[in-house]
């Protein structure tokens, strides 16, 4: 024989009553079945709804009764066919009852507990009496009250089942109702029973499937199959993770681990009697019934990971009970917990050090005023007399990480840990219980969705997946969308997933937190009607609680700079090949650097200087290595290189600069370049790779802007006005080529000094040789003193700058926790 289950959520509509027929009748070809039902989704809400309407005395409470009678006779009207004026009348006669009841509750302007519990039954019983006369129509069927069989004390709207007695009647409701009726399929009232002496009672929220458990341990079935609107039991809530996958089988205990901890697709107690029995419980989908489901059972799958499952309980408030009077002192534990059940305080998780000073707990918030009144007058002379403190946290929830392939495993409490650090979430208490099968944590609720990401790709997920924000959509932006796009196999053949879930222009931002389709990525970011700051951009990132989010800032904008901090602070890593925060006056560039190591962000630069060359990363390398700096030579800006390869005397200065403009060579605005500004923060960059501390104004700049073109804002018809001054450019252009050199604007890094500027280079040496917009970068360090290390390349243009982020994109993946 077999027990199923059906929640409200398969009840919701006549529609899903008759899917919930169709897998009755063909699980009967099988074997014999007895199912047990909730009430329709959202009535028992509705009936609690009524009972509290009427108990304040509002008539409102009418209302609601009207919308629950309309939708069970409307079912019967759906769904019965034969039979239907006696099905009516039955139905009808119930609700009359309950209206009774509520008149009742209406009229004396109290609802106790028991009228609360006998208003809540109705649900059940309603829904049992139409599914069994929707199933008469092909099969056999009757409506069974347990009322009649579930034996419970009188400890109303949550009541405990006394099971001898259960067991013995129920299994001689059900002899007697096989002999009276063979082959008949059982529709049986979950949720409610009754006392001994008949009184109607409720045995917990989501009693339904405790119900399943009892008459199906009663019985001794086969199985217990659980349905409801999920594929079976999930490595943690779809809702807030959305890679959370169906795990095929657990045992008992990591059911009822996770189940205690917050899992909704079975209630907790349900477990209990079908442990004792050694009954399995299958968790099916009533919308999905090809799915195989989860298998409960007393065997753990082999060959399977650390952990099983995540999930949490929100909304608790953490208490710590506190004070060196407490240290070698019997009894104060037991004075605690004796207090918190004596006034019906659940306790959810308790940690205590071994130094003995404190014992902290946490409650659910509703609970925590009754908890704190009763701890206080228990312990009213120690915190009087100032030898105890109690201090309560609110707004806290609870993280558990629950598997049985956790027991004897080192470094799996290390593994959460790290995760959550790495992530900037703290940690407020700890429990790990000797059977090793379940850690859990404590930790601010407003980060629980965040805290379950980032554990479930810790402990589930195969390939690292990385989140992107991308501002700037330029040249280099357009450039980066177009590699990520067609690098995408690529990446995920090599355990990668890297998404774009951000888009940002000057003007509007878009966000997917699945993703936004890179094929049409303008059209996405047109249609965005998100008004463009960063400071509301970072605060979307941040509510979205990706796990691995990088901020990548293609643009060269001081705005996006200031709100690094912001973006920080939202948990993003930040990779850019904007050069402005690696310039920052050194009080904010070491605010910042001491920002990122504090929440543990990465922050890739390697664009920075030379475009896609490896300059910045051979630097690292030589000082890793334990070489020393001697001076850094050469030309650090593609688009001067550019320039300067190109110039020769024949084309206009200023026409070159048009072009390099147009090309993208150049940063937005031209002068950055030609004012050896960006040449001077590039030293700067190196400067301060190598230790020294520097600033902007340290360094020693010629411009080549003519001063009347230096202020305002850039516009195309400036660049129209350098042709004023080709002539003088031309004139050094000559001079130079006169003793066999040419003009190459470098930067020197040497004795703790930098400078940029034009020189004359004789033809044969090796600055002079650069092509194109080649950046050249010499290396004179102790080991290459007598010939310079050279990085040489295209070291502008919007293809090689994406590259370099594109590569630190890269190093990023490698960086996070496989």
């Amino acid at each position: 024989m077999r027990v199923l289950k059906f929640g409200g959520s398969s009840l919701a509509t006549p529609a899903s009553i008759r899917a919930v027929g169709r897998i009755l009748l063909d699980a009967r070809r099988r074997e014999p079945v007895i199912v047990v039902v909730s009430a329709f989704q959202g009535v028992t809400n509705q009936l609690l709804e009524c009972a509290r309407l009427a108990e304040r005395g509002e008539s409102s409470y009418e209302q609601t009764f009207e919308q629950i009678a309309r939708r069970h006779r409307s079912a019967v009207a759906h769904l019965v066919r034969t039979r239907r004026v006696r099905v009516r009348a039955e139905v009808d006669a119930l609700l009359t009852e309950l209206q009774g009841t509520l008149q009742g509750i209406h009229l004396l302007r109290h609802c106790p507990v028991r009228a609360l519990d006998m208003t809540a039954s109705f649900g059940e019983r309603l829904s049992a009496l139409i599914i069994a006369a929707y199933l008469g129509h092909s099969h056999a069927a009757a409506f069974a009250d347990a009322r009649q069989f579930v034996v419970t004390d009188d400890q109303f709207t949550h009541a405990n089942v006394i099971f001898g007695k259960t067991n013995r009647a129920t299994r001689a409701y059900f002899a007697r109702l096989f002999r009276r009726r063979p082959g008949v399929i059982p529709v049986v009232t979950g949720f409610v029973a009754s006392t001994e002496d008949g009184q109607t009672t409720t045995i917990g929220r989501n009693g339904s499937d405790y119900s399943a458990a009892i008459v199906g341990a009663a019985l001794g079935a086969s199985v217990i199959e659980i349905w409801t609107d999920v594929d079976g039991v999930l490595s943690a809530d779809p809702r807030a993770v959305s890679s959370a996958f169906v795990l095929p089988q657990i045992s008992y205990e990591e059911a009822m681990e996770l189940s205690y901890f917050g899992a909704k697709v079975l209630h907790s107690a349900t477990i209990a009697p079908a442990v004792a029995k050694h009954i399995p419980i299958l968790i099916k989908n009533t919308f999905n019934p090809a799915a195989p489901g989860t298998l409960i059972s007393g065997r753990r799958g082999e060959g399977e990971g650390l952990a099983k499952g995540i999930t949490s309980i929100g909304d608790l408030s953490l208490l710590t009970l506190g004070g060196a009077s407490m240290v070698g002192v019997p009894g104060i534990a037991e004075r605690l917990f004796r207090t918190l059940a004596a006034r019906r305080v659940n306790v959810i998780l308790i940690s205590q050090a071994s130094s003995e000073h404190t014992i902290c707990f946490a409650v659910r918030s509703t609970d925590a005023a009754e908890a704190v009144e009763g701890i206080g007058q228990e312990f009213r002379f120690e915190l009087h007399q100032q030898l105890m403190k109690l201090e309560e946290k609110s707004g806290q929830a609870i993280l558990a990480v629950v598997g049985e392939g956790m027991k004897g495993r080192p470094g799996v409490a290390g593994k959460v840990f790290d995760a959550l650090g790495r992530h900037n979430i703290n940690i407020s208490a700890i429990a790990q219980g000797a059977s090793e099968r379940n850690i859990s944590c404590v930790i601010n609720a407003a980060q629980q969705v965040h805290a379950l990401n980032v554990i479930h790709q810790a402990f589930f997920e195969t390939r690292t997946r990385l989140a992107l924000a991308v501002i700037g959509v330029g040249n280099i932006g357009s450039a980066l969308l177009r590699q990520l796009q067609q690098q995408r196999a690529y990446l995920l053949s090599k355990g990668f997933d890297v998404t774009v879930v951000g888009l940002a222009d000057s003007k509007r931002f878009a966000l997917a937190s699945e993703g936004i389709d890179l094929t049409h990525w303008k059209e996405t970011l047109a249609a965005a009607r998100q008004r463009m700051t960063p400071g509301t951009f970072a605060t979307r990132l941040a509510a979205m609680e990706l796990p691995n989010v990088a901020l990548v800032d293609c643009t060269a904008n001081p705005s996006i700079v200031d709100a690094y901090p912001a973006f920080i602070d939202a948990d993003l890593h930040i990779i850019t090949p904007n050069k402005r925060a690696n310039a920052l006056p050194w009080r904010r560039y070491t605010a910042l650097m001491e920002l990122l190591e504090r929440r543990q962000k990465y922050f890739l630069y390697e664009a920075n200087v030379g475009a896609g060359l490896p300059v910045l990363s051979t630097l690292r390398d030589l000082i890793a290595s334990g070489d020393e700096i001697v001076r850094i030579e050469g030309i650090l800006s593609g688009t001067l290189s550019y320039l300067f390869n190109t110039f020769d005397g024949r084309v206009p200065f200023s026409a070159l600069v048009r072009e390099a403009h147009k090309l993208g060579y150049t940063e937005p605005d031209p002068r950055d370049d030609l004012s050896g500004q960006d040449v001077a923060r590039k030293l700067l960059i190196l400067a301060r790779q190598i230790g020294l501390k520097m600033d902007l104004r340290d360094v020693r700049v010629d411009s080549l802007v003519p001063r009347a073109l230096a202020g305002g804002a850039f516009s195309p018809r400036l660049l129209s006005a350098f042709a004023r001054y080709d002539t003088e450019m031309t004139k050094r252009f000559k001079s130079a080529a006169s003793r066999g050199a040419v003009l190459r604007y470098v930067g020197i890094l040497e004795n703790g000094r930098a400078r940029a500027g034009l020189k004359e280079f004789p033809r044969a040496h090796p600055v002079a040789s650069a092509k194109g917009s080649d950046n050249v970068i010499a290396f004179t360090t102790k080991r290459y003193s007598r010939t310079p290390l050279v990085v040489q390349g295209p070291g502008a243009g919007a293809d090689v700058t994406a590259m370099g982020v594109f590569s630190d994109i890269l190093k990023l993946l490698h960086y996070l926790p496989q």
